[in-house]
């Protein structure tokens, strides 16, 4: 299948070059977003900061970044500050994404350096309870793309690796948004079969899954097309392999869902991400001034249709100036003061993502 045909084919890039402002964002929602008596006409709810920290105790991140890092490394968070921020938030676990190297290697030595510091701090009296850190490998071209002997080392990690995610900058979705569709690594061809590699893919981490300890690898979709996604859950699902499957931050315009897309992938049985970096004034992504609204709205309309239980918080922190767990608090802080409840803040956090990591 020449890449060209999934371009032409795509209803992502059709709505896009269609759309007077994107995939998604209304023309009456930039009207009341510029409303020049915003704040009074549109007030939000108050925020407990004890709400806020009793949705981040026991959170479970899916997605965040660091340092160091081959691509814009400079004022990035220190992968060890981080988890060391995460263990201080009581989150019950953290997963790091590279889109260069694979990071679960990197995780065991960050846990091992966790543990010694609680080791040391009870020898003193105190406090201090790592969470759990574990690492990921992305299917970009650094990582050999849709590499199936990386994916089987990935495996051999001791239950490390947490994540395995399809391309993210050598999608064949985002080249063809950088002007060459001719470039990219697609996983499933217009009629909706998947490519023998990724057969041969979720085959490994079905079977990987199918253990007696109870460890759990899920798969992120990261930047593949929507198409994609959806022919790689309804493979699975069809199937009833064991292969949990996360869609990443479904309100980023790139790889933006509607609601009606989210809500077919979650029957499917899979997860969708919200995340904080459309929440959250963060400079290296504008575009949550305009998708803040979104969204908030798509987080109650999918609970509402479907209750919290596949439906996740991340961040996707860690570049400069955009910290772990300012970022999930923003959002956790967002949601409340919509009038999200707090039990669903809480399982959205925590329990839907462990879930999906079989923790």
């Amino acid at each position: 299948m020449a890449l060209t045909e999934r371009c032409a084919n795509s209803k992502q890039l059709k709505d896009w070059s269609e759309k007077k402002f994107g995939r998604v964002i209304t023309e009456e929602e930039l009207i009341m977003r510029t409303d020049p008596i915003w704040p009074y006409k549109h007030p939000l709810g108050y925020a407990d900061p004890k709400d806020e920290d009793y949705c981040m105790e026991g959170a479970v991140e899916l997605h965040a970044h660091g340092s160091p890092a081959a691509w814009q490394s400079e004022g990035r968070a220190n992968f060890f500050d981080t988890a060391l921020a995460c263990s201080e938030a009581k989150y019950k676990a953290i997963v790091f994404k590279d889109q260069d190297c694979p990071s679960y290697s990197m995780a065991g030595t960050v846990q091992r350096a966790l543990d010694f510091r609680a080791e040391e701090m009870a020898k003193r009296g105190e406090e201090f309870t790592p969470c759990k850190v574990f690492g990921s490998i992305t299917l970009d071209k650094a990582d050999g793309g849709l590499n199936v002997a990386g994916v089987q080392k990935a495996l051999m990690y001791d239950g490390f690796c947490k994540e395995v995610f399809l391309p993210c900058q050598d999608s064949a979705l985002q080249q063809a948004l950088f002007g060459d569709d001719t470039k990219g690594i697609y996983v499933s061809d217009l009629k909706g079969t998947l490519v023998p590699e990724m057969v041969k893919i979720l085959d490994m981490i079905a079977e990987y899954n199918d253990n007696s300890k109870g460890d759990t690898i899920a798969l992120a979709t990261c930047h593949v097309f929507n198409e994609e996604k959806y022919d790689i859950s309804k493979y699975v699902h069809d199937r009833g392999m064991k292969v949990p499957i996360v869609h990443d931050h479904i309100t980023q315009e790139m790889t933006q869902l509607t609601t009606e897309e989210a809500l077919q992938l979650i029957d499917l049985g899979t997860y969708v991400e919200i995340c904080a970096n459309s929440t959250v004034p963060w400079t290296s992504m504008m575009n949550w001034i305009v998708a803040w609204d979104y969204n908030i709205n798509m987080t109650k309309e999918l609970l509402k249709a479907r209750g919290p239980e596949h439906i996740c918080l991340i961040t996707d922190s860690g570049l400069s100036g955009y910290t772990e767990t300012e970022g999930m608090r923003m959002l956790i802080r967002g949601l409340l003061k919509n009038g999200v409840a707090v039990e669903d803040i809480k399982y959205m956090a925590g329990a839907a993502p462990a879930s999906a990591l079989g923790l």
